[in-house]
C-alpha cells in the first residue's frame, strides 16, 4: 500500500520502497523529497538559491523576501522561485518582519539598526542607535511600532528609535510572530520547548507546550488564524514537523511529518494567497500547498 510520495519522481511508494529510495539518493546533491500522503500540506515546489538564508518571509501580494545568512544580501522572489531581484544591505541581517504589503524589516545587530526595505521602490532606510545588547534577535511589527525580543523582556520601539515601553517577561522570545486578526503575540520559549500566547497589553493567554516535540524552531500564522509551528520530534534526531495549534491554544496536530534534512536555521512564513506554508533550509526553500 502507497502510503508515501516523492515530489521529485512524482510517484507513490510503500513504506519498505521509502527506505530504498531514500538510500539510491541519500546523496547531498541527489537526495529526494519523500513525504507521507496523509499529511494535510503536500510539497508543490523546491528551488535553491546561490546563499544559505537566514530569515523569510512572504509578502501579502504573494512575493517571498529571504535574508541572507552570512552577506548583506535580500533576495525578492516568486512563490514558484523566480528570482525577481536582490537589494544589499549595510550589513547581515537577524530576523524579519512584514511591515505592510511591499515592505519588511531586519534587525542589523551589528550595527545596532534596524533596516526598512521598500521592496518595490528599492528603497532602504535605517533607524539607528537600536539598543541590541541582550538581544535575542527577533522583532515584530504592530501599529507603527517594533517590538523587539531581549532577554527577560520585549521593548517596544516607535519608528524613530526611541523606546516606548518594556514589557518584562519571565521567559526570553527567541521567535516572536503576531496575529493581527486576534491581537496576539505568539513567542517561542526554546529553554522549556513552549509556545507562549501573549496580548499587547502583556496578559498571558496561554502556554502550550507538547511532551512529544521539542527544539522548536519558528511559528507563523495560517488562514485560518492557527499557528503553525515547526519543532522536532522529542524521539526523532533527524526529522521535523510542522505543528498546527488553535489561536486559543486548546489543540494541536501535526500537519507535515518526518521533514528530513533541515539545519538549525531553518525558518518559517504562510503564503496567504496560495495558501502555502513556506520553509528555508540553509540555501534551499520548500512550498508546502495546504490539501483543498
Amino acid at each position: 500500500m502507497s502510503v508515501y510520495k516523492c515530489f521529485d519522481c512524482n510517484k507513490d511508494v510503500c513504506k519498505d520502497c521509502s527506505r530504498k529510495h531514500h538510500d539510491k539518493y541519500r546523496d547531498e546533491d541527489l537526495i529526494h523529497s519523500v513525504q507521507l500522503i496523509r499529511d494535510s500540506f503536500i510539497m508543490n515546489c523546491k528551488f535553491r538559491l546561490q546563499s544559505l538564508l537566514r530569515d523569510i518571509q512572504c509578502l501579502p501580494n504573494g512575493e517571498v523576501v529571504a535574508a541572507a545568512l552570512l552577506s548583506s544580501e535580500l533576495f525578492i522572489f516568486s512563490v514558484s522561485g523566480k528570482l525577481r531581484h536582490v537589494i544589499q544591505l549595510k550589513v547581515n541581517s537577524m530576523m524579519m518582519t512584514v511591515m505592510d504589503k511591499s515592505t519588511v524589516a531586519l534587525l542589523l545587530k551589528k550595527i545596532n539598526s534596524i533596516a526598512i526595505v521598500d521592496i518595490q521602490q528599492n528603497h532602504v532606510q535605517y533607524i539607528h542607535n537600536i539598543a541590541m545588547e541582550n538581544s535575542s534577535g527577533t522583532l515584530i511589527y504592530i501599529e507603527n511600532k517594533f517590538y523587539i525580543g531581549y532577554t527577560s523582556h520585549i521593548s517596544v520601539i516607535d519608528m524613530s528609535g526611541s523606546v516606548k515601553r518594556r514589557i518584562k517577561l519571565s521567559f526570553t522570545p527567541y521567535v516572536m510572530c503576531y496575529n493581527c486578526v486576534s491581537q496576539h503575540i505568539y513567542c517561542i520559549n526554546s529553554s522549556h520547548s513552549e509556545m507562549i500566547c501573549i496580548d499587547k497589553d502583556v496578559n498571558d493567554k496561554f502556554i502550550f507546550t507538547d511532551p512529544s516535540m521539542r527544539d522548536l524552531k519558528d511559528l507563523t500564522i495560517d488562514n485560518e488564524g492557527n499557528v503553525l509551528v515547526l519543532c522536532r520530534k522529542e524521539d526523532d534526531i533527524s526529522g521535523y514537523n510542522v505543528i498546527t495549534v488553535d489561536s486559543n491554544g486548546g489543540k494541536s496536530e501535526i500537519v507535515i511529518e518526518n521533514i528530513n534534512k533541515l539545519s538549525p536555521y531553518s525558518r518559517i512564513c504562510y503564503d496567504h494567497l496560495s495558501n502555502s506554508l513556506v520553509i528555508a533550509s540553509d540555501n534551499e526553500v520548500y512550498i508546502y500547498k495546504k490539501k483543498a
